[in-house]
């Protein structure tokens, strides 16, 4: 299944690639930010952690595009003193709908999606909690941002994202993620 998901994705990459070169209407950069992440479970609280990676978006038309990305996602929560980290290889897979046209200098956007996400490393208090804890998650995706155009072909990205967990973490129990994430990127058109 994991490798069913990375083919695919890696070949909607690959595509956007070809094609967003020919057209234009793609681009690519560097992506950091920070999660605000916890989990449904009752008497957890909010543990802040590092996100960072690559993003590239492919304009469909004026209105409309789609954003792959890979992203390191730092995510956990606490319970009283013990500290629960998890870090995953997200990679978001997103429609967006842009609220200005192709060519503008400022174009607000919305979005939804989904991000599969492979288990990195998993920690509780420093101690190895890896195998008791699923390899892959999958996550709904919504948010709002914008893009700025810094100079000619150069974009500013700014994003604020709700990951809503739908399967669970644990190998265990049915406890999932919520993570809101802030992030800014800065990308090049190609």
């Amino acid at each position: 299944m994991k490798k069913i998901i990375f083919l695919s994705l890696l070949s909607a990459l690959c595509y956007s690639l070809s094609f967003g070169q020919i057209e234009n209407r793609f681009s690519i950069g560097p992506r950091l930010g920070a999660n605000f992440s916890n989990t449904n479970a009752e008497g957890t609280k909010n543990l802040t952690g590092l996100a960072a990676g690559i993003t590239s978006t492919y304009s469909i038309n004026e209105r409309s595009g789609i954003t792959v990305d890979l992203l390191y996602s730092g995510e956990g929560h606490k319970t009283g003193n013990l500290e629960v980290h998890r870090n995953y290889l997200k990679i978001p897979v997103l429609y967006n709908s842009f609220l200005g046209r192709l060519g503008e200098s400022f174009r607000p956007k919305l979005y939804l999606g989904f991000a599969p996400g492979f288990l990195l490393n998993a920690e509780a208090n420093n101690t190895d909690i890896k195998n008791q804890n699923n390899s892959t998650t999958l996550d709904l995706v919504g948010g709002l941002g914008f893009n700025q155009r810094l100079a000619n072909r150069i974009w500013l990205n700014a994003d604020l994202r709700a990951f809503w967990g739908l399967n669970a973490i644990g190998k265990t129990g049915d406890t999932k993620n919520r993570t809101i994430q802030a992030s800014m990127g800065v990308a090049y058109g190609i």
